[in-house]
């Protein structure tokens, strides 16, 4: 019986809807997950649509069915605007904002775990380890804050006292109390005990929800770095995760100002190809059940025609090259097919193409957001490739982008930015962020258009962009901005 195609349902994009409907039956453990979860790294970075959340989520669930205590954390939208909304800058008077936050989360991330311990191990905290029981009763289970309103409401106490114009003794002793975290040092030995007897993971996720670029944004994020790095000291039983987008980890000065003391902890998310076909392949076969056994690319094939005879292409590899290797991106390519679908036994080359002028559009404006803060208005810049050619030579290329720093080319908003960068620094910009390919100097002996010479940061790094002699604008942009091949 031929397959209807329009019964495929790929899941959510956000695993925070998927993991109840899905995710835990096709949830692919790419090569980044298996080294994550079985080492002892405690922070994952990655792209937006990456695949951290989904990484978390799953990992959580795994945890949560061994019995182990499992917290999920992630702020709230207003989380950001509200510490800047009502927190003193540090130019108004020198409170170390940095060590403050961190020994707020610090504090924050102890009352999550001893409440959770309460509620769900109460058995536990008998006889000597009453303690935690005791404090928990008296400071916690009347209040009505939620977790940044324990943050916050700590951050303010050493904001007030370290601001006040009146100095006293008394002041100072109460300064240090909140330091030391006097509140909580006494029930550390009561935590190891129970640490004995359970695991306790706490996953932090989705830190750039509401992300403002903000002073306090950036000591937020700091301060919970060194937090985490302390309370993972405590046992082998406690595990604080943090996922972060590798955007904010790469350009906060406080965190790279860490990054050495952190980089064993650090595991980044990287995509291959046969591992997204794979990803895909399993959300196929979730909803048709015949290809369960069958491979990756079978299935895929199962869905869409195997060739595209228009581009001499196959279509797994056209649609992957318009992704930067990540599996939202992908994901949301499949799912506009599918939506443009009409009838037939696959998802045809026409089909492809149409749902292509939409996801490319979708694509650009993600990347232009995804950089925002940075930034500001990318999609400006980018209006200075439309309607050229896709492919550039080297010396073509940095004459477009001369021009553009130059001032010779509108780039509208981002004037404010581009006007005062150096040409060579924007092309390295452009190939960072994605929206630049290069072709690699060993593969010069090529075709110029040869698509497989052609290579991203995300799948190359390391490049030295002074070698390179050929670049092409990403593919995924191509159709927004109406280029020439």
């Amino acid at each position: 019986m031929p397959r209807d195609i329009r019964l495929l349902n790929l899941g959510s994009d956000s695993a925070e809807r998927d993991i109840a409907v899905g995710l835990a039956e096709y949830f692919y453990r790419n090569s980044t997950y298996q080294k994550f979860f079985n080492s002892s790294k405690t922070i994952l970075v990655g792209n937006r649509g990456a695949g951290k959340s989904a990484i978390f989520k799953y990992m959580a669930a795994a945890e949560a069915r061994k019995s182990h205590l499992v917290i999920e954390l992630s702020p709230e939208e207003y989380s950001y605007e509200l510490l800047s909304q009502f927190l003193r800058s540090e130019q108004e008077g020198s409170w170390g904002k940095q060590s403050s936050y961190s020994v707020a989360w610090q504090y924050l991330l102890y009352n999550l775990i001893f409440k959770k311990v309460v509620e769900e191990k109460r058995g536990l905290l008998l006889g000597p380890l009453k303690d935690i029981y005791a404090y928990v009763q008296n400071n916690l289970q009347n209040q009505n804050l939620n977790s940044v309103g324990i943050l916050f409401s700590y951050l303010k106490r050493l904001e007030s006292i370290k601001l006040s114009s009146f100095e006293s003794l008394s002041k100072t002793r109460e300064l240090q109390a909140l330091y030391s975290l006097e509140e909580i040092k006494g029930l550390l030995p009561s935590l190891k005990r129970v640490l004995e007897k359970l695991r306790i993971k706490v996953f932090i996720d989705e830190l750039d929800k509401g992300w403002d670029n903000s002073e306090d944004a950036k000591y937020f994020l700091a301060g919970l770095f060194q937090a985490a790095q302390k309370l993972n000291l405590i046992s082998p039983n406690l595990k604080i995760y943090i996922s972060i987008r590798q955007e904010l980890f790469d350009n906060i000065p406080q965190i790279y100002e860490d990054a050495q003391k952190i980089r064993e902890d650090v595991e980044v998310i990287r995509w291959r190809k046969p591992e997204l076909l794979e990803l895909i392949g399993l959300r196929i076969a979730h909803c048709f059940a015949d290809l369960q056994e069958a491979p990756g690319l079978r299935r895929w094939n199962s869905i869409f025609v195997s060739h595209l005879p228009d581009h001499n292409e196959e279509s797994a590899d056209y649609i992957l090259d318009r992704t930067q290797l990540r599996p939202r991106e992908l994901l949301q390519f499949c799912k506009l097919c599918i939506e443009y679908y009409r009838e037939g036994k696959r998802i045809t080359e026409d089909t492809i193409l149409a749902a292509e002028e939409i996801y490319s559009e979708q694509k650009i404006k993600d990347l232009a957001s995804e950089y925002r803060f940075k930034y500001p208005h990318l999609l400006d810049l980018f209006e200075v490739f439309r309607g050229r050619k896709a492919h550039f030579a080297k010396d073509e290329l940095e004459y477009l982008l001369l021009s553009a720093v130059c001032g010779e080319l509108d780039v509208d908003r981002a004037a404010d930015w581009v006007l005062e960068m150096d040409y060579l620094d924007l092309k390295k910009l452009l190939w960072h962020i994605g929206f630049l390919k290069a072709k690699m100097p060993k593969q010069m002996g090529q075709s110029t258009a040869a698509k497989a010479a052609y290579l991203g940061h995300y799948e190359l790094p390391t490049i030295n962009l002074e070698n390179v002699e050929h670049f092409c604008i990403h593919p995924a942009f191509c159709s927004f901005l109406s280029l020439k091949h």
